[in-house]
């Protein structure tokens, strides 16, 4: 039997994500204060707690402040890796979001679409890793636009990587830095 590739199989294939990446945005909102829970579990702990963080699109979750309590309690050189492949992990529902959403933001303005994707494309790099080291709702935006816009979604993963791992350093370390200046 062969495979259908043709707009109708790409369409449910869309809506399937989209529907998978809403059901996890909302439970993940849902039960955000168990979750939370999860930081008592060490590493792997602050591994979950930061996927699910940033799997809730816009809302704000509890990732940053278990890598600042995580870097007092442990290694903040490991905090801050195992946060940001959690990080990242969940930063792909936004992308998954977006990847099946092309056909709502864009169907009567292809246009803009092509404007902005090439736009996109160009400075994607710069876009993903900035907004995803600053802490800030903004980052939700453009992973679900990278996921509209088709970017490559292993480039993706690892500019996100990148940003969040120099992020989650810088907040891993706070503690001790902080400490040593109230030492001085």
């Amino acid at each position: 039997m062969a495979k259908t590739t043709g707009p109708k199989h790409l369409k449910l294939d869309s809506f399937i994500i989209l529907i998978i990446s809403i059901v996890i945005i909302a439970f993940s909102y849902y039960f955000r204060t168990e979750l939370s829970r999860f930081s008592s579990f060490g590493l792997v702990g602050i591994f979950f707690v930061n996927i699910i963080g940033s799997a809730t699109l816009f809302v704000p979750a509890p990732g940053i402040a278990t890598v600042v309590a995580g870097g007092i309690l442990y290694n903040p050189l490991f905090v801050a890796i195992v946060a940001a492949v959690g990080s990242a992990i969940g930063d792909l529902v936004g992308y998954a979001l977006g990847h099946s959403g092309k056909e709502v933001l864009f169907k009567n303005h292809p246009f803009w679409y092509k404007i902005l994707k090439e736009t996109f494309h160009k400075f994607a790099a710069i876009f993903i890793i900035f907004f995803s080291f600053v802490p800030n709702p903004i980052f939700d935006f453009v992973g679900v636009f990278a996921g509209v816009f088709h970017y490559s979604p292993y480039k993706f993963l690892v500019y996100v990587l990148i940003g969040r791992f120099l992020r989650n350093l810088i907040l891993a370390y706070s503690p001790t830095f902080l400490g040593f200046l109230r030492g001085i």
